[in-house]
Order: structure tokens, then C-alpha cells, then sequence
């Protein structure tokens, strides 16, 4: 954090919008909110969800150093100090939007193995994941790509916050490929923790290169990296 940027935290208030919503439930029970279940919704929860998407866009497009806590609190359409009420630093901020990343990835990951069913063979399971990873970095969270992005350029400190989820998000693709090496839809002479890595790898630079304006549709991006790393993990014996 700047000197300028620390400045303005100093004296921070709560936005206004920031207060709790008061409204009565109706007759179904619902306060306005779809739940039915009278919750109150406070305000700051929606606010805090907009300085994270603000912060994630912009995270996404111009990287850790470049994404100031002034650029966010614009994006947010927020005064600077507001951030304050919600998150102590920039780096909060960041830390968060990278977490959210993560879990985007494994919400959607989770999400195209329940609708393939328990039965799928390994080989299929992991095609899935790679098309529902692929969807995720290109066209469904830029808090992921946030993650990629930033990962990197972020403090220590951040890195080492993140390191457990990342590391369960790694293994959960060493888990995949074990699945199939035991099932025999994979080549089982090929160590999983490194093609793990290779492939995380391989797919995260699509943040950096891959347009939706480009020739290539991303289904069709998805659909033939999948059936590269399939081809290439078929036992000889097939």
C-alpha cells in the first residue's frame, strides 16, 4: 500500500449504502431477496461483494502492481476510504479475489463431474474437467483469471495464505488422472503429480493469449485440448 493510498484509510466511514436493509417481510415470508425465509440482507455484504468484483476485473486486466485502491474504489463506484469499512488493505482485497478464484474453479470443476455421474470412466472425468476449467478461465470468472494473474506478483504473505487451497486444487487434478491410470483409461507410466502440474500449467496461459474474437470458438478450444491430453494418455494397448 502507497502512502497516499494509507492516507485516505485513515479517516475512513462507512458508506452510506452500507447499513442493513429493513424490509418487511411479506406474506410468504420473503424480505425481497427470492429466499423466502425473511433473512434480513445487509447492505455491506452487497458492497463488499462489489469492491470483490471490481477488484477482480480490474485484477484481471491490468495485474497486481498496476490496480491501485483508488482504480478499485472507482470501478466499485465507492469512495477510496469506504474500502476501509470492508477491507484493511489492498492486499485483503487481493488475497480475497484470488481465494474466490479458486473456488470458482473447483465450483465448476465440481459442477461438470456431478452432471457426468459416478460411473464415468477416469479418462472421461478428466476431459470434463478440462472443459469446465477451460470455461471458467475464458468465459465465466474473472476472479480466476485474477488468480493466475496475480498470483505471482502477489506479496508473500498472500502466497502463503493461498498455498493450501492451491495445492488441493492441484491434487485434485493428480487425483483425476490417478483415477483413470487405476481404471485403465489412462497410461499408467506417466507421473501424475508433474502432468498434473504441466497441464495446470498449459491451460492457465489461456488467460493470456486466448480471445473470444479469435478464429478458434471456445468450445472447440476446450473440446481439442481435451482429446490432445486424451490422445496422449491412451494405453498403447487401445
Amino acid at each position: 500500500m502507497d502512502s497516499t493510498e494509507a492516507a485516505t484509510g485513515s479517516s475512513a466511514e462507512a458508506d452510506p449504502a452500507d447499513s442493513t436493509v429493513a424490509a418487511e417481510a411479506d406474506e410468504n415470508g420473503s424480505n425481497g431477496n427470492g429466499n423466502g425465509n425473511g433473512r434480513r440482507i445487509r447492505k455491506g455484504e452487497r458492497s463488499r461483494m462489489r469492491i470483490l468484483d471490481a477488484a477482480a476485473r480490474l485484477l484481471s486486466c491490468h495485474g497486481y502492481a498496476a490496480t491501485t485502491l483508488t482504480d478499485i474504489a472507482g470501478a466499485a463506484e465507492m469512495q477510496a476510504g469506504s474500502l476501509y469499512y470492508h477491507f484493511d488493505s489492498k492486499d485483503a482485497i487481493v488475497e480475497e479475489v484470488l481465494r474466490v478464484g479458486i473456488d470458482h474453479a473447483r465450483e465448476a470443476i465440481d459442477a461438470a463431474l456431478e452432471a457426468l455421474g459416478p460411473d464415468a470412466s477416469g479418462s472421461d472425468r478428466l476431459a470434463e474437467t478440462i472443459v469446465a476449467y477451460v470455461n471458467c478461465i475464458v468465459a465465466e470468472s474473472s476472479f480466476t483469471v485474477a488468480n493466475i494473474r496475480c498470483f505471482n506478483e502477489s506479496p508473500p504473505q498472500t502466497r502463503q495464505s493461498l498455498a493450501v487451497p492451491l495445492r488441493e486444487f492441484a491434487n485434485l487434478w493428480v487425483g483425476l488422472i490417478s483415477e483413470g491410470q487405476a481404471d485403465g483409461s489412462l497410461r499408467a507410466d506417466t507421473n501424475a503429480k508433474v502432468l498434473a502440474r504441466l497441464m495446470i500449467s498449459g491451460l492457465n496461459s489461456l488467460a493470456s493469449w486466448y480471445r473470444p474474437s479469435g478464429e478458434l470458438r471456445l468450445e472447440d478450444l476446450a473440446r481439442q485440448f481435451a482429446d490432445m491430453v486424451l490422445t496422449g494418455l491412451t494405453p498403447a494397448n487401445d
